[in-house]
């Protein structure tokens, strides 16, 4: 095999750099050219025309109203159903405010609260988490009613089609905002004994009467509240008419509450210790009537 001196390398090396130089060079010259043609074909009939022509204006200071259903997803204990109403106001196209609400009609129990309500046993150990099994589902967690208030975003929009037959503009709305929810819980209370050959029972927290032997009544009392939460989501829009539409809507509200009804803290007593964060969302389909019924395009 046949060696190279030292220095003959090091001429080769330099040569190899400076035809790289060169073809680099080279390159950008092309470049730079390319770039100048297409300054050129800008500049021809198309220069400073706007992106999108005829475009359909469905929310530039128009209002949207929004009878909804909707479910909460992701549950412990039982799924909410929920019967509400939007309203939205925008200013732009692309930017609006609205508020909204609803009312829980109905509740499912999930796989977990009828398993306890069928197979759950009651001891001394956890008299005060489950005082009977069959009245279990009275003593979970729930959320009555929704509200709030959101600033809502809508950066994405276009056309869509199905099948190549029916057309549609759409667009995404990303929301934020402040959420006031009425919680329904198990109401505080205690439980004691006066001995050990003594049952167990429960008291209202903080007293000594009146007594509730085994805590059933316990198991059956509520109370209520209000919590302010953030919320935030994103919801598919689709526009049909000039004054109708559906939303398929995605909203998340985390707040604390004592979903199960149960001793949490381990502390003897059912109170706002027990209370365990949790990220309520759902899911919502609606149906956008929009005001005033005649839809502008721009130019």
């Amino acid at each position: 095999m046949m060696k190279l001196a030292p220095k003959t390398l090091s001429r080769i090396g330099i040569l190899a750099a400076l035809a790289l130089c060169l073809i680099l060079g080279d390159g950008l010259r092309e470049g730079a050219s390319t770039a100048r043609a297409q300054d050129v074909q800008v500049s021809g009939p198309l220069a400073g025309a706007t992106s999108v022509k005829k475009l359909r204006l469905w929310r530039a200071m128009r209002l949207h109203v929004e009878p909804f259903f909707a479910f909460t997803i992701g549950d412990e204990y039982a799924r909410s159903l929920i019967v509400g109403g939007e309203l939205r106001f925008h200013f732009t196209d692309w930017l609006g405010i609205g508020g909204w609400g609803g009312y829980t009609v109905g509740q499912l129990n999930m796989d977990l609260t009828d398993r306890i309500q069928s197979s759950g046993a009651t001891a001394d150990p956890n008299r005060l988490d489950l005082p009977s099994r069959q009245r279990y589902p009275d003593q979970i967690g729930r959320v009555n009613w929704w509200s709030g208030v959101e600033v809502h975003f809508m950066p994405f929009r276009g056309k869509l089609a199905m099948f190549q037959k029916v057309f549609f503009d759409a667009d995404l709305d990303f929301f934020v905002g402040a959420a006031f929810v009425g919680v329904e819980e198990r109401a505080n209370t205690q439980i004691q004994r006066d001995s050990i050959t003594e049952p167990q029972y429960c008291t209202p927290l903080g007293a000594t009467t009146p007594q509730d032997p085994g805590c059933l009544q316990s198991q059956l009392a509520r109370s209520k509240r209000t919590v302010v939460a953030p919320s935030f989501g994103v919801s598919f829009n689709a526009f049909f008419h000039d004054f109708l539409g559906i939303a398929l809507r995605w909203r998340g509200i985390p707040f604390k509450y004592n979903t199960g009804g149960t001793d949490n803290n381990n502390d003897g007593q059912i109170d706002r210790n027990d209370r365990i964060k949790q990220f309520n969302n759902m899911f919502t389909v609606g149906l956008i009537f929009v005001l005033p019924p005649k839809t502008k395009t721009t130019d």
